[in-house]
């Protein structure tokens, strides 16, 4: 616990307004944190406030879509038109697996999106529907032949969103509680109805203002707590804590949601190519999970990157172990990114050690 008080120390000296850690393992859970929650009241950084977990909602979504799968309701290799039809002029040929694990080749509808967050407050308040967010790059062509390539796209995560809504008949969030918040207990995650604040207690969330090619430029930090985040959706809008989200990934990656051959076909990697992400935070990628490399061996999770957050949470293989960390910034100073990617790293391989 001294080398994760450490860390967190590190990154809120590196520019980070708070940071937050968890740690569970066999002998039990603890969490440490440092710096401010809020900047304006002075409220202190706690390990199980409330955060937007941005891209872990992906992992969520995953899961739910292979329960489903479990449930004989769909199958991985359906094609999207079969669910969506016309939603892709070239739906019939991307299936839902390669939805899962970004190689369908569907462009991603927050590339220009998330510069007019940062323009005006209205446009962090608007209210998106999934049909809309994908309608933004439906016209588009596809960023290549599916199967042929790998691409991050938020707008797949979408689309597995309103797969799930067909599939099951819910709405996402209901059928998030149905097969994976109530039965594992994770009463602190929630998929927001588009309410402009995170539900208490939590965290504020801050960034940097941003340039026009995307870049963070230096000024004092802005609070963008305050968002609709059906934006992001079923890509990334999740509410939640560090104690839930290592509880999740402790029962997914330790078989206790999926039976094995699908917990196998989740956690089959593609290799990421290099500069494909902005933050080089893992080296392969499976249905809705990561795997980073550790000179102790693999470990299995995923990131989450929205405005206001940034956050990680890593399991090893045999879900025994599992670590947390958040801060509330996404575009921050770049000595909080270089913090933050060595220190999950190394923290990552003391657990397998």
């Amino acid at each position: 616990m001294s080398e994760l008080q450490r860390l967190l120390d590190r990154l809120v000296a590196a520019g980070a307004p708070g940071a937050a850690g968890w740690v569970q393992n066999e002998r039990g859970s603890q969490g440490a944190a440092s710096g401010l929650a809020n900047r304006r009241t002075r409220q202190p950084m706690r390990p199980g406030l409330h955060f937007r977990a941005g891209s872990l909602t992906k992992s969520l979504v995953a899961a739910a879509v292979l329960r489903l799968a479990a449930e004989g309701r769909l199958s991985l290799a359906d094609p999207v038109e079969r669910w969506l039809p016309g939603a892709l002029p070239y739906g019939g040929r991307v299936s839902l697996r390669q939805l899962l694990n970004h190689t369908g080749g569907v462009p991603d509808h927050t590339a220009t999106l998330v510069q007019a967050l940062y323009a005006s407050r209205p446009a962090r308040l608007r209210a998106w529907t999934p049909e809309a967010l994908v309608a933004r790059v439906a016209g588009e062509p596809p960023a290549f032949p599916a199967g042929t390539a790998w691409s991050y796209s938020n707008t797949g995560y979408v689309l597995l969103g309103l797969v799930v809504e067909a599939a099951s008949q819910r709405a996402l969030g209901q059928e998030l509680d149905r097969s994976i918040l109530e039965p594992l207990g994770l009463r602190d995650t929630l998929l927001p109805d588009g309410g402009p604040e995170i539900p208490g207690p939590s965290a504020r969330g801050y960034s940097l203002p941003l340039g026009p090619d995307g870049e963070a430029l230096d000024g004092p930090l802005l609070d963008f707590t305050a968002q609709n985040p059906s934006w992001a959706w079923a890509a990334g809008a999740l509410v939640s804590t560090l104690p839930d989200l290592t509880r999740f990934f402790r029962a997914l990656v330790g078989g206790g949601l999926l039976p094995p051959p699908l917990l196998a076909e989740m956690t089959a990697m593609v290799a990421v190519p290099p500069d494909s992400i902005p933050l080089p935070l893992y080296d392969r990628y499976g249905l809705g999970l990561l795997e980073v490399e550790t000179p102790a061996g693999p470990l299995l999770g995923n990131a989450g990157g929205i405005p206001g957050f940034l956050s990680i949470v890593l399991s090893t293989p045999d879900g025994r172990r599992q670590l947390g960390l958040m801060i509330n910034a996404l575009m921050a100073p770049a000595p909080v990114y270089e913090v933050f990617l060595q220190g999950s790293r190394a923290l990552g391989t003391r657990l397998l050690s």
